[in-house]
């Protein structure tokens, strides 16, 4: 059964604003995709109860992505097409389509760092259970070579696997694409000034009401409930990946959800990767892709993007340490005494 992990409590991402006394922000949390979202609106003109209505449409239609894309629902389409794909072209609607032509994009970039044909692999590790495992090494071997995005064919509309054993699974991009859609419903219904938050993964759309009061924080990775450091964002994305988000301890060694699509066993280059930029679909791709390319690389990688930024931690010597990417070195303010690079 699906369910919603405990590390969702301690969200990797904050966003903290103080507004003026009279601007009281309307918003509501619900579980959905498996976290907590919460949208929040900030809004002097209209009443509470229209807003609300507002709110609502914008968890319609985070529902309806996550009837598509969730591995776990045997109804929805990304189902459908993990059992049928292997055989036969099946026709996308305009969310898949979307998702993966984006995903695609991704992978090509990173030289495969991103593949969310990684589902075959990542079902081995039952991180979504109450039972993690290690899988054994003959299983992984077995499932690895079929984890190739290339293996996957796009054309009119439809998709088709040239492999039987291909299974896509969207959880590292499909939220971002449902908070960026959430956001699209907010501003057709005139809104201006809100934010979306889905397991610290968030965007936020800026007025004259907030400009200049968000502070964007992230979570120290290794001390409970103690924040790193901040930078300010009025509009744009934040999505953060690490390794204390879904894991488990093994014979002493920490094993955690982000895979190497190489390997298919836990990326261990990085501690934690938050990016920045404008769409948060993008954003939380490239937060996984970054922390599987691991700090030196992923940064990299990063530089070489128009309009993204990023945050790595790391370790080194037993210590935390932490690189900025240009656009934020400077932004930064550290919370804790940390090494920096």
């Amino acid at each position: 059964m699906k369910r919603v992990p405990l590390f969702v409590l301690f969200i990797s991402i904050y966003l903290f604003c103080t507004p003026s006394q009279k601007l009281t922000p309307v918003e509501q949390t619900k579980i959905l995709m498996d976290t907590f979202v919460q949208v929040t609106i900030f809004d002097q003109n209209r009443q509470v109860e229209e807003l609300e209505k507002i709110i609502e449409s914008s968890f319609q239609r985070i529902k309806e992505i996550d009837r598509i894309t969730n591995n776990y629902n045997d109804s929805s389409l990304i189902s459908l097409v993990n059992r049928k794909a292997c055989k036969e072209p099946v026709e996308l609607d305009s969310v898949l389509q979307e998702i993966i032509l984006s995903a695609n994009k991704i992978s090509k970039q990173s030289d495969g760092a991103f593949d969310i044909t990684i589902g075959s692999v990542k079902r081995l590790w039952n991180f979504s259970s109450d039972d993690p495992r290690v899988p054994e090494a003959t299983a992984i071997n077995n499932q690895i070579e079929h984890v190739d995005y290339r293996l996957v064919k796009l054309e009119n509309h439809k998709i088709k696997f040239n492999t039987p054993k291909i299974k896509i699974d969207l959880g590292a991009i499909a939220k971002g694409f449902a908070i960026d859609e959430a956001i699209m419903v907010l501003q057709q219904n005139g809104i201006k000034d809100a934010m979306v938050n889905a397991g610290g993964d968030l965007r936020a759309i800026c007025s004259d009401l907030t400009k200049g009061k968000r502070k964007v924080w992230i979570k120290h990775p290794r001390i409970e409930n103690k924040l790193l450091g901040y930078f300010q964002m009025d509009n744009g994305s934040v999505a953060t990946s690490g390794d204390y988000e879904r894991f488990f301890i093994k014979d002493s060694t920490r094993y955690f959800h982000i895979l190497d699509p190489k390997t298919g066993y836990p990326a261990r280059g990085c501690v934690s990767v938050t990016i920045q930029t404008g769409n948060a679909m993008i954003a939380d791709a490239l937060a996984t892709t970054v922390f599987v390319l691991g700090s030196d690389a992923g940064m990299n990688f990063v530089e070489k993007l128009p309009d993204v930024e990023a945050i790595i931690l790391f370790e080194q010597n037993g210590k935390i340490n932490w690189i900025a990417s240009k656009g934020l070195k400077n932004k930064f303010k550290i919370n804790v005494q940390l090494q920096r690079s």
